[in-house]
């Protein structure tokens, strides 16, 4: 969706324009055409692309390696590359605690991740804690139907909000869901946003990029303090955060009739909430004091400062983008940092 290149040499970084969803015939020429004039009189030693094996750049990147040559390809983890984004503009090693909050990005274990708590080396990285997985009922058409998201979480207890959503799709949804017909896991904390936009009835319907959460953003209130509650629970060797009682409580306080500027505040707190707790939880059994936060769900500047008010009183050290917005942009400057290409070609 949104897509700036770089390219390195000598320590030297020159990043190219920003271009929009490459899925766009035109958008991905474009990206192809200025990629080739920036390497024209240096061959690449290393191509870093995202991990998602079917992404346009992706495909790109490998039809490099492909060539006779000596490239050395490598895919890195989108939200590996956020956190190491931060780590480059502030030149550190780690290892630290990273927090990636987005819309989303091909994990590891082939799910859509965008809920991420991880410890972050110069040599790679693991995953501490996710957001639960949920189930996207049409894949990537909850981003602009973020009602689906409403049912994916709260089941047949949404049907009877939402009103502009024909009650047949909603039924076809929850089919689709307990058939597990195109609903792919998600750990996105963006779609926890969508979910809740939509539930408020602000935004049903995306008519542009995150609309819901810019509109739930607007709806907050600095006074209103009281946040929802969250359990945590153990998974293997991660933890895995469960957002249920947030949305058990949306539910009661809308049934309530309780003003919706609150109910959006108080989204806002459990999710600021989630990271300062998981944080200071992390932090405390790692010995870990360096913290860095990135991806697109930290453009919302609520959330942020709550974030970082609770995270400033800890002793603990916070960084995020600056040089780089928050977002997709600083992908390139992250996978650059992990690739090792330093001082390379």
């Amino acid at each position: 969706m949104k897509n700036r290149f770089l390219v390195a040499k000598g320590g030297s970084i020159h990043f190219g324009p920003d271009i929009g969803d490459l899925s766009q015939a035109q958008n991905y020429e474009l990206f192809k055409r200025e990629v080739r004039k920036a390497i024209k009189r240096n061959k690449p030693d290393i191509i870093a692309c995202d991990l998602h094996p079917d992404y346009f750049s992706t495909t790109f990147a490998k039809g490099f390696n492909h060539q006779p040559s000596t490239i050395n390809y490598q895919p890195i983890q989108h939200h590996h590359a956020h956190i190491a984004s931060v780590m480059q503009e502030h030149n550190l090693k780690g290892p630290l605690i990273g927090v990636a909050f987005d819309g989303t990005g091909y994990g590891e274990d082939g799910n859509s991740w965008g809920g991420e708590f991880l410890l972050v080396k110069k040599s790679g990285f693991k995953r501490l804690a996710h957001l639960k997985y949920r189930q996207m009922p049409g894949g990537d058409k909850v981003v602009y139907e973020p009602w689906r998201m409403a049912l994916s979480i709260l089941g047949r207890k949404a049907i009877s909000f939402m009103r502009e959503v024909d009650r047949k799709d909603k039924q076809t949804i929850l089919f689709m869901m307990a058939k597990n017909i195109n609903s792919p896991l998600t750990s996105s904390a963006g779609r926890l946003f969508d979910a809740t936009a939509a539930l408020l009835g602000i935004c049903a319907f995306a008519s542009y990029e995150a609309e819901g959460p810019i509109k739930l953003e607007a709806m907050c209130d600095e006074k209103v303090e009281g946040y929802y509650k969250f359990s945590v629970f153990k998974e293997g060797s991660k933890l895995v955060i469960d957002t249920d009682e947030i949305f058990s409580g949306i539910l009661k306080d809308l049934r309530k009739g309780r003003n919706k500027r609150i109910i959006a505040t108080r989204f806002h707190n459990s999710m600021a909430n989630i990271i300062t707790t998981m944080v200071k939880r992390l932090s405390r059994h790692l010995k870990i004091k360096d913290i860095a936060l990135s991806g697109g769900v930290f453009q919302n500047n609520f959330l942020k400062n709550k974030v970082i008010a609770g995270i400033n009183d800890s002793g603990m050290r916070l960084f995020t983008n600056i040089q780089t917005p928050v977002n997709d942009l600083n992908i390139s400057l992250g996978q650059y940092y992990v690739s090792g290409s330093s001082g390379k070609s």
